[in-house]
């Protein structure tokens, strides 16, 4: 084998590498935290609508900081999707 086919292997190697450790690394949801009192009462089937009234990113009727951002996946313009079910339900007991 030569010395460039032993370095193209390395960084192939290096780069694959690299990619899994960004997959494993991904951002996770923050959970509903149920002691605030704008969530009380939100349960596991709790539709979207009851989010978005708040957390819209236009209408949104919070401060900016808790608005859903252009970051955020898609899938929250789904009318049947629910938010709870990426982001889960924290208690005050919960830490």
């Amino acid at each position: 084998m030569k010395k460039r086919d032993l370095l193209f292997a390395g960084i192939c190697v290096a780069v694959v590498g690299f990619l899994i450790f960004l997959s494993f690394r991904g951002k996770k949801p923050k959970p509903t935290n149920l002691s605030i009192p704008e969530h009380q009462g939100i349960k596991d089937i709790t539709p979207r609508d009851r989010c978005i009234e708040c957390h819209h990113p236009q209408t949104g009727t919070i401060d900016v900081s808790k608005r859903i951002k252009a970051t955020h996946p898609e899938k929250w313009q789904d009318i049947k999707f629910s938010c709870i079910k990426c982001h889960k339900l924290k208690t005050a007991a919960d830490k």
